[in-house]
């Protein structure tokens, strides 16, 4: 495990080589790049670069910009991030600018949520979201916001969906809840993105 000590220089890189565990009691201020595993118990100011795994436990409160492969969320992220694999567990709170392959959310989400695979919003999470869009989502808690599903949005019976919606195909079980527009997703080629263009040149 490598030591770190808190208050870093901002300017500052901290390289992390091995699995890092920071604690309840540090605070770190500084960007950090590690190769393995990186658990967060205390509190980091500054952008964090992983390419193994990030774990934020439920005391943990990170305020920058992620990169990492695998994301955990227990505790706080205030920032933006970037992963393959993304859980934000019941505990745990995300804001900003959210992408990843797949994602599972239990907890609370704000700001722009980008699943390129697929996207299981479970009985626990609560989303407040300027668009939820991925392939396929799959909602069993609430989610306010607009809702893009280029494949398939299936809403559980303990799902609420409150906003615009765009979807290919839709499945709701008896109980769930959808209130606000539907409109079929299409997806625009690049013939059709390319006349747009041009009439927008022609407008101007």
């Amino acid at each position: 495990m490598a030591l770190l000590k808190s208050k870093k220089n901002p300017k500052t890189h901290d390289k992390i080589t091995s699995a890092t565990i920071i604690t309840s009691c540090m605070e770190v201020t500084g960007n950090l790049h590690g190769s393995d595993t990186v658990h967060i118990d205390g509190k980091v100011v500054g952008d964090i670069i992983v390419s193994n795994t990030l774990v934020i436990g439920t005391s943990g409160i990170v305020q920058g910009e992620v990169k990492a492969k695998n994301a955990i969320i227990n505790g706080k992220l205030e920032g933006s991030i970037i992963c393959e694999t993304l859980e934000v567990m019941e505990t745990g709170e995300i804001s900003k600018q959210i992408q990843a392959d797949t994602m599972i959310l239990d907890g609370t989400v704000t700001g722009h949520v980008i699943g390129l695979k697929s996207i299981e919003i479970q009985s626990n999470a609560k989303l407040t979201v300027e668009k939820l869009e991925s392939k396929k989502i799959t909602v069993s808690g609430s989610v306010k916001g607009n809702v893009v599903a280029s494949e398939l949005l299936e809403i559980n019976r303990t799902g609420s969906v409150e906003g615009e919606v765009s979807v290919k195909t839709i499945k709701t079980a008896e109980g769930s809840k959808m209130v606000g527009t539907m409109s079929t997703y299409e997806e625009k080629t690049e013939e059709a993105q390319e006349k747009i263009q041009e009439g927008k040149a022609q407008i101007a």
